[in-house]
């Protein structure tokens, strides 16, 4: 996975690709509601799954050809998620009538 830097000062939207299938096909999953995590990293082992409290509205972006992100604003303005500083790797959860996965993304660094 890959590494996301961002200031803590700054406010901006946090993206993490989200490739959903259905029996094996793509599928859009832009009308499920979908929801981001900001986990601490541990400095050692993996990360603890997020708690009820630990989750997040988020909303959907798509790019041309079926790419979809799951998209939340990161920081202290705007009604941002506020993070200090520290590594945090992000989880989405999306809710659909027949799952509800939690999937693990990338690491959000705050600098």
């Amino acid at each position: 996975m890959g590494v996301l830097t961002q200031m803590a000062t700054s406010t901006m939207p946090v993206q993490q690709q989200v490739l959903a299938t259905l029996d094996g096909a793509s599928y859009n999953p832009a009308s499920d509601p979908v929801y981001m995590a900001f986990v601490p990293q541990p400095a050692y082992g993996p990360p603890p799954n997020p708690t009820s409290g630990m989750w997040n509205a988020a909303y959907w972006e798509t790019d041309p050809g079926g790419v979809y992100w799951a998209s939340c604003m990161v920081g202290p303005s705007l009604d941002g998620v506020a993070l200090t500083q520290g590594a945090y790797i992000i989880a989405v959860k999306v809710t659909d009538a027949s799952a509800i996965p939690e999937l693990w993304g990338w690491t959000l660094l705050i600098t």
